[in-house]
């Protein structure tokens, strides 16, 4: 039984939920409205964002690549949803085309880096500055009004009342993610990719093909992002997403996915997301100074990112000495 416990104070979610509950109690003692209604639906619909991304983004860094594409790949479907609807497409079709849209994003980026062998680091931000260059192109800078109220309900309805439908999707994700990750051979393959390419390789695994997939599965789900906030929003805009990609990365090393590849899992990743989206919501409502707020969360990000590193040389040193 102690040992039990030990093993749980001892987890890295487990300090995760101390810090989010710590911060949870220093707002609301500020600011007794953080604990609202309102504004925990604030909570979930920025969690949505950034949560949503970090699934994809989580498995990809998980095999050791990463997508700096994704937030203007879910910028430029809300865009092209925006515009298909204007043109007469019905909504389901309009979201099918758009999440193949994702699907070849997916496609282009794999091709880079698997076949012309590019970093991926490079490559998807090439991606990125092309499709936000395309958007501004499309939309001469403008947001794009949709005036679709079947459509706008996958963004304002709200599950149990509390629950916004596309925070209830991030939380299916996140479970059938994690489900995949921990219980199928592809979750397994995805890990031994990740944590050493090679090995893989030589035990019959084509890394390949597995991170393929991976930037495929990160298309589609950053266009699916893209829908439900232009939905939300009841508009597409060409500048709605900036940033989101890099806060979702911030999420998934908080929630302990090593930046390098190897390690990580979706509970993890969703104290993460709970946790940034928590602090940068509270700050908010403390009324802290917007450009603070941006200083606030670079500090958050270099943070993840050292603990991501002294995590990472703790592992590498308990594998040499065992």
């Amino acid at each position: 039984m102690k040992s039990a416990v030990r093993r749980i104070i001892g987890a890295k979610e487990f300090t995760l939920f101390l810090v989010m509950a710590a911060a949870v109690v220093v707002f609301t003692a500020i600011n007794r409205n953080f604990l609202s209604l309102d504004n925990i639906r604030n909570i979930f619909n920025s969690a949505f964002v950034v949560g949503t991304f970090a699934v994809g983004m989580s498995c990809l860094l998980i095999s050791g690549e990463l997508d700096l594409s994704s937030a203007n790949t879910g910028m430029m479907a809300g865009v092209l949803i925006s515009l298909l609807m204007n043109a007469g497409v019905p909504w389901v079709a309009a979201l099918i085309i758009v999440l193949f849209f994702g699907a070849v994003t997916g496609l282009i980026n794999a091709f880079f880096v698997n076949v012309l062998g590019f970093t991926a680091f490079i490559s998807t931000l090439g991606v990125s500055t092309v499709y936000g260059g395309l958007a501004l192109v499309f939309t001469n800078a403008q947001n794009v009004p949709i005036g679709n109220p079947a459509f706008w309900s996958l963004g304002s309805i709200n599950v149990f009342e509390v629950f916004p439908l596309p925070f209830f999707i991030m939380i299916i994700l996140l479970t059938a993610y994690g489900i995949i990750l921990f219980a199928t051979r592809f979750g397994r393959r995805l890990y031994m990719v990740g944590g050493n390419p090679n090995s893989s390789r030589l035990a019959g695994i084509n890394p390949k093909k597995i991170t393929t997939i991976l930037f495929v599965n990160n298309g589609v789900i950053a266009s699916l992002v893209g829908s439900l906030l232009a939905a939300r929003m009841h508009m597409g805009s060409p500048l709605a997403l900036s940033g989101s990609d890099l806060d979702a990365i911030t999420a998934a090393v908080l929630g302990g996915v090593c930046f390098t590849g190897g390690s990580g899992n979706m509970f993890g990743v969703f104290l993460g997301i709970m946790l940034l989206t928590s602090f940068q919501n509270g700050l908010v409502v403390v009324g802290v100074d917007s450009y603070y707020r941006v200083v606030a969360k670079g500090v958050l990000l270099v943070a993840a990112l050292a603990l991501d590193f002294y995590r990472e040389r703790a592992r590498q040193k308990q594998l040499l000495s065992s």
